[in-house]
């Protein structure tokens, strides 16, 4: 008779049918040249982006996974802020990007390409692409020319763009408000609305006049961005998904007073949602377009005045702001002197990213293809809930509003891949927002210079529910929770590579695997599996405590490292030990990479560990184990 079959506890089965994309990309968050990379950044939109990018290595392997990010270097924000601390900016922005750097260095977040728009090595490329796709906008009639009014500068004979005028804010009356937008509130506004406007360059009042722009015309690509939207109700989190779709469906707004009409139609009209709207209006809210102008049509038949939302639909992609790509001027005359405005900008620097990261890998910048326009491969991009509208919408439409063009940035229906847009909510620190006047406001270097690990910090951030709402880093909560790391689970590191050298020579010693060691097994990496899938960490890793404490179970229960009892079971219940710690420290690596490396080294294995495939694969009886390491750190008694 064969080897009784297992099928329900099967770690190959998993394996094997795990979803593995041919390539993926994956992005953090870009910062801004012009500040540190706090601990917001850090938990919200690097660490989360680094573990997923250190799974998909393990799942797909290393050459197939570009992990890229860069500071966000154009724009009125970084021109003003060099202006300020009176530098050059092309030095102000290289000591930004450096300090960025480091600081990534320290906190393991593993690049495969850091770099900035306007770097040396990246504002050749970025520039034709950022054209490129321009030009493909242009030729697919995605771009309409709009006159606004902005603010001028007489004495530096400049238009002065978004954080360059300050002022009082027409709805809450902050006397710091911007431009266009006021932080106190929140409220956007028409540049012309802002009072008591001053330069920032000059500081005198500057002058309303008449300036040109490009915008985006997202309203044709409009029904095209919310079947797509659809398409991710299952994948996407809640406030992705509902913030895309709420906005991009297409509304149409009547008068309160023809209330009664509307009900009397409503039987007949295409399928839609209503709902009351401030100003004595009702919204009708269609899944298409065409049910749309098809119910406009018949409320002007039956005397309805009806007017389409189309408020979220053009985007301004030009400025005038010296600092940045500059627009095709040979496309529209009008065009010259303006820049590409910095947030499609930023959409768009991936891609660039993309290309000289292969450069410097010695390939091609052409094998970009493969990781942003096939569809067998994906593209993950990791940002805060602020940015959901610029990372679905504008994003999208600019991938389908290029497509059909002979272009280099041209978007073929079959080949591009639109992305999986995974946003993180507010980090709030001891309760509260990070505010310095507070004194709860820590960049990363200053957690690691009060003596915290690495490592506390990734896994703490890690266990927090940004993925499902605003989460607080509680110092008193990180400490207990550092104490478990250097307690419990250091002794289910430490304990079976103990007991190995203290009365096994040193080498793992000959053992079965234990029925409930095989289905415990068998069901943390199923849920491995699913939660790296979605993306969702904080559960996975207490279910990843559960697990390491069998190694602690069976210590109490056959005592391994007590020679005065059954030497046969002692040594089954640490072959088992290694077992478990082998998958323990595979699992937990994207987390805690430096410390699992720790543990690798010790078990004396070697780096093709770091991957899937290896879940499940027992150690042999004779492997040397080396020597024991410091694992986790001691809690920190206080964060002074």
């Amino acid at each position: 008779m064969g080897e009784k079959q297992r099928p329900i506890i099967d770690i190959d089965f998993l394996k094997k049918n795990l979803k593995r994309p041919k390539k993926a990309v994956v992005t953090g968050g870009m910062p801004y040249a012009n500040g540190p990379v706090h601990l917001g950044h850090l938990a919200g939109a690097h660490i989360p982006p680094d573990i997923y990018a250190r799974y998909l290595r393990m799942l797909i392997g290393d050459d197939n996974v570009l992990f890229i990010c860069g500071t966000d270097d154009h724009g009125s924000a970084t021109e003003l802020a060099s202006i300020k601390e009176n530098k050059n900016i092309e030095d102000f922005l290289r000591e930004a990007r450096q300090k960025h750097e480091a600081t990534f260095d320290q906190f393991n977040i593993s690049f495969d390409n850091y770099t900035s728009t306007s770097a040396s090595e990246t504002i050749s490329t970025h520039s034709k692409t950022v054209q490129n796709f321009i030009r493909a906008l242009d030729k697919n009639s995605m771009l309409q020319k709009i006159v606004s009014k902005q603010w001028y500068d007489l004495k530096y004979q400049r238009f002065l763009q978004d954080r360059f005028v300050t002022g009082e804010c027409p709805k809450c009356s902050d006397p710091k408000a911007y431009s266009d937008s006021c932080d106190a509130c929140g409220a956007q506004y028409d540049p012309s609305e802002l009072l008591n406007a001053k330069s920032a360059l000059s500081g005198e009042k500057p002058e309303l006049r008449d300036t040109t722009h490009w915008h985006l015309d997202l309203w044709k690509v409009g029904d095209d961005l919310s079947q797509w939207i659809l398409s991710k109700k299952k994948d996407w989190r809640t406030i992705v998904f509902k913030n895309a779709l709420n906005t991009v469906l297409p509304e149409l707004e009547i008068e309160n007073k023809d209330e009664e009409k509307y009900k009397s139609l409503k039987s007949s009209l295409p399928q839609h949602k209503s709902r009351y709207a401030p100003g004595k209006k009702i919204v009708l809210q269609f899944q298409q377009q065409c049910d749309l102008h098809a119910t406009q049509e018949l409320f002007l038949q039956n005397e309805i005045d009806s007017v389409i939302d189309k408020s979220w639909a053009l985007r301004s992609i030009s400025r005038d702001v010296k600092w940045g790509i500059p627009m095709p001027t040979d496309l529209d005359s009008e065009m010259s002197g303006k820049t590409f405005y910095v947030w499609p900008e930023s959409l768009i620097a991936p891609i660039s990213f993309s290309k000289v990261a292969l450069e410097k890998q010695g390939q091609s910048s052409d094998e970009y293809k493969k990781f942003w326009r096939d569809p067998e491969a994906k593209i993950y991009q990791f940002i805060g809930q602020d940015n959901i509208d610029f990372y679905t919408l504008m994003q999208g439409a600019l991938w389908l509003g290029a497509q059909n063009s002979n272009d280099d940035s041209s978007v073929d229906n079959q080949k591009w891949q639109m992305t999986e847009v995974i946003a993180n909510y507010h980090l709030m620190v001891d309760g509260e927002k990070m505010s310095k006047s507070k004194g709860n406001f820590y960049t990363g270097d200053e957690l690691l210079k009060k003596g915290y690990h690495v490592d506390q910090i990734r896994h703490f951030v890690s266990l927090l529910s940004l993925s499902e709402k605003n989460s607080n880093f509680d110092f008193d909560t990180f400490q207990e929770r550092n104490k478990f790391l250097a307690g419990p689970l250091n002794a289910a590191i430490e304990k079976p590579i103990s007991a190995c050298h203290s009365k096994f020579n040193g080498v793992v010693p000959s053992g079965t695997l234990m029925e409930k060691v095989d289905k415990e097994t068998f069901k943390i990496v199923q849920r491995y599996f699913k939660a790296m899938q979605r993306v969702e960490y904080s559960q996975l890793l207490f279910a990843l405590d559960n697990y390491a404490r069998i190694i602690n179970s069976l210590f109490s229960q056959f005592k391994p490292h007590d020679d005065r009892l059954p030497e046969a079971d002692r040594a089954n219940s640490l072959y088992n030990c290694f077992y478990v710690l082998k998958n323990l420290s595979i699992m937990l690596y994207p987390f805690v990479p430096s410390t699992m490396e720790k543990v690798r080294q010790s078990l004396n294995l070697g780096k093709e560990i770091w991957s899937i495939d290896e879940l499940g694969k027992e150690m042999p009886a004779g492997h040397k184990i080396s020597a024991q390491q410091e694992y986790f750190p001691t809690a920190l008694e206080s964060a002074d």
